[in-house]
């Protein structure tokens, strides 16, 4: 029989009200039609025609996904900080056909939150750690603010500031963060890093110096009142 359903957009690739990075300007976005499909996209709630931005739609049975869904791509811009960006989608399907064609009655909405810059506010230890154990348990801490979910985010070490070397906090996800180690006598030097969800960082360095003292106490004097 005739085809007299609108499309439909399924899913997207990115997650609807995720935030993204401080001063991101721009994202790229695919979503997802459960039919080939040309379409728009703009900032205004309004019809399909009205809307400005072309989306990139495939629109070949053989292009559908493994979840039979056909793909349609675009670069969203004029993204904003500290607020959050509303964008609406609008489809049109039979993408080849000039007339008798079924459009989207009502927009598609999604949204991204823009955030700030995260801040990592402190980390210690920044002193001399004393204990009477060759091996002396120190304590990393760090405490995030800002950002998104107002310093909401993950942490972790490295001693070498290399990417590939990062360890994650076993204490995390949260504005108090802590790791502890088990360390010989020495000096140290740590970089913490910490990450929220919408990709804002911040990395602070840590020194600190570990001292033992496993010898007993001696008497050398003894005086007679």
């Amino acid at each position: 029989g005739p085809d007299t359903t609108a499309p439909i957009i399924v899913t997207t690739n990115l997650l609807n009200n995720m935030p993204i990075a401080y001063e991101q300007k721009s994202v790229n976005l695919e979503a997802y039609t459960n039919e080939p499909a040309s379409c728009k996209w703009s900032k205004v709630n309004q019809d399909y025609d009205s809307m400005e931005n072309e989306m990139s739609c495939s629109s070949s049975v053989f292009e559908m996904n493994a979840q039979m869904l056909y793909k349609c791509s675009t670069t969203l811009t004029g993204l904003k900080d500290r607020e959050k960006n509303n964008f609406y989608f609008r489809c049109k399907d039979k993408p080849t056909a000039t007339e008798d064609r079924n459009e989207m009655s009502e927009s598609y909405e999604f949204s991204l939150i823009g955030t700030e810059p995260l801040i990592l506010d402190w980390v210690k230890p920044n002193e001399t750690i004393r204990d009477s154990t060759d091996i002396v348990e120190v304590t990393l801490e760090a405490h995030t603010s800002a950002g998104y979910d107002k310093g909401k985010s993950n942490c972790y070490f490295s001693e070498t500031d290399e990417n590939k070397d990062y360890t994650l906090f076993l204490e995390t996800n949260s504005y108090e963060h802590s790791q502890k180690l088990n360390l010989a006598e020495g000096d140290y030097e740590y970089f913490i890093k910490c990450v929220d969800l919408g990709g804002n960082a911040d990395t602070k360095k840590v020194s600190f110096s570990v001292e033992t003292d496993n010898n007993a106490p001696m008497i050398v004097r003894i005086y007679k009142e």
